[in-house]
């Protein structure tokens, strides 16, 4: 559904599918370079991206909700800030004119980016529920950043929030299905157990 000016991709994917066509604006978002651990390959944008888009914005903030998530070796303490998310929605309202699409990636391409097309995709349809569905159907498997959803919704005026906390609902219980987490399972397992008492 590249009709939206939307896809949402992981760092790797994007590096492998670097030739093959792309939105000509790229929200990239990594982790901060750290001080005090080894840097994994996200707190560096490649340089290939580059080369490849036009105009980039660059995030760099941790895939967590609160700074009490990280770890003491996570230095510096970035966490998405409002901030962030306004320099995303500047960054659209600057290229909306002139560009086909944006591209999003982070490490996954799950919640972090997600979040943010996310609120593009509101941006753009001005409904909550086209958003979401329209994400769903681009990346499946996303489950956005709560934190980042809710900042869109204080600058935007907007509910994003209800239609992700719907989509993280879903996914939990996909989650419980697949690992069969029902209930009875669950019961029929406690019962194996006391009857190996």
């Amino acid at each position: 559904m590249k009709a939206t000016g939307i896809e949402v991709l992981g760092q790797i994917e994007l590096e492998k599918s670097i030739n093959e066509p792309h939105y000509s604006c790229l929200v990239s978002i990594g982790n901060p370079l750290s001080l005090f651990t080894i840097n994994r390959p996200d707190t560096k944008m490649p340089q290939v991206f580059k080369k490849r888009f036009k105009e980039i914005l660059r995030l760099s903030f941790y895939d967590v909700e609160r700074k009490s998530q990280l770890s003491p070796h996570q230095f510096p303490r970035k966490v998405p800030k409002k901030s962030d998310i306004r320099k995303a929605i500047q960054f659209f309202n600057q290229t909306k004119e002139h560009t086909e699409g944006y591209t999003l990636h982070c490490w996954q391409g799950i919640s972090r980016s997600a979040a943010i097309a996310l609120g593009y995709l509101y941006m753009i349809t001005g409904s909550e529920q086209e958003a979401i569905v329209v994400l769903k159907s681009l990346r499946p498997e996303a489950h956005p950043h709560l934190g980042i959803v809710k900042m869109f919704d204080e600058e935007l005026g907007c509910n994003l929030s209800s239609v992700n906390n719907g989509l993280h609902r879903e996914w939990i219980e996909k989650m419980k299905l697949s690992l069969d987490l029902t209930e009875e399972s669950l019961l029929e397992e406690l019962k194996a157990v006391e009857d190996e008492k």
